[in-house]
């Protein structure tokens, strides 16, 4: 499924969403290598948002671009007004994001021996121009939000069925205060 107003986009990325197709059943690594091949050419377009309907004013915004037509995987653009953030989360499938517009704050954590409570263990800025992503149960368990005053765009390629998961977290996690780190 392709929104209209983006049909020229699929076009121009036919070639790259075959790819993607082609390793979509593949092992995490391989996909993930192409989701970032092809996220670097979509970042570089001005236009990409051009036509596509807007986002949902208030909380993150997410819209589907393109979805392939066997359900392996889907582009997805997000829109993060001023202090939105998601859930200290991993993901049951492959997945790439590359921030299009603004900044975003992405903070990674390690999950502790009791596999239930995450600490902090980096943060990173990633500005416009930035491509990123990790294979299933890589044990990459991060959080992203939008410290900035102005709304950030994103956009993000997983490799999950919809039929199969609502979205593409498998679980979410609880941050360790400082007393429970260091007791």
């Amino acid at each position: 499924m392709v929104h209209p107003s983006v049909a020229p986009l699929h076009a121009e990325l036919a070639d790259a969403a075959r790819e993607l197709a082609q390793v979509a059943d593949v092992a995490g690594s391989a996909f993930v290598a192409a989701a970032r091949r092809m996220l670097a050419r979509l970042l570089a377009r001005g236009d990409l948002l051009e036509g596509a309907p807007p986002a949902d004013a208030g909380g993150l915004g997410r819209r589907l671009l393109f979805a392939d037509p066997d359900e392996r995987f889907g582009i997805w653009v997000l829109t993060w007004p001023p202090g939105c953030q998601t859930p200290i989360h991993n993901h049951h499938c492959s997945c790439a994001f590359g921030i299009y517009r603004g900044r975003i704050d992405e903070i990674v954590y390690a999950v502790g021996p009791d596999s239930e409570a995450v600490h902090e263990s980096s943060r990173c800025v990633r500005d416009a121009g930035f491509v990123g992503g990790a294979p299933p149960r890589s044990g990459y368990v991060h959080e992203m939000l939008n410290t900035g005053n102005h709304a950030a765009v994103s956009v993000h390629i997983y490799a999950y069925r919809p039929e199969d998961h609502p979205d593409s977290i498998e679980r979410c996690f609880v941050r360790r205060s400082p007393r429970q780190e260091h007791p």
